[in-house]
């Protein structure tokens, strides 16, 4: 879909829009599609990791979970799952954003917190507004397409009439 092209776009123009909750943004947090490509991150931790190298590590450490859930006998839905390890201070979380086909990852890692269910569930807030934002983006741009299409089909069949049409075909008759 053309308007997948343009999730970076909707991704800056999320973060920018939106203010992030201070409890959030004094961690480090990563907007990362399946691949672990980074779109969006906050890089507060200052150390020597990369960002693509905490992208990659992020969309690997999900895909590996979602591997191992898959020998679960009773299955569920997989828009539930999210992704945690952590002790009571410090830790990762990742809460999946899924759109149509796309899947985007939202990371966390924190530390020295106090209450890491409060910023969990921020997380999940985020990951929910995100993904409503970016449904609402690529319906918009996709109606904006579809209409376009339409219009052209509209010019070139709009109103041909039945006798149009035989004469167009009169040769086949023939």
């Amino acid at each position: 879909m053309k308007a997948n092209n343009n999730i970076p776009k909707y991704v800056e123009t999320f973060f920018k829009s939106c203010e992030i909750d201070e409890k959030l943004n004094r961690y480090s947090f990563f907007l990362i599609r399946y691949d672990g490509v980074v779109l969006y991150h906050n890089n507060n931790l200052g150390n020597s990791l990369s960002k693509s190298s905490i992208g990659a590590l992020l969309g690997g450490v999900w895909q590996a979970a979602r591997a191992l859930a898959d020998f679960i006998p009773k299955k569920e839905s997989k828009e539930g799952y999210r992704l945690s390890f952590d002790t009571s201070s410090q830790g990762v979380y990742i809460v999946p954003i899924t759109i149509g086909v796309e899947e985007l990852y939202l990371g966390l890692i924190y530390h020295d917190e106090v209450n890491p269910g409060l910023i969990k569930n921020k997380m999940r807030e985020m990951a929910t507004s995100f993904g409503e934002f970016l449904e609402q983006e690529l319906k918009e741009s996709f109606g904006k397409n579809q209409v376009r299409t339409k219009e052209n089909n509209d010019f070139l069949f709009g109103d041909i009439t039945d006798s149009e049409m035989d004469r167009l075909f009169a040769f086949a008759k023939n």
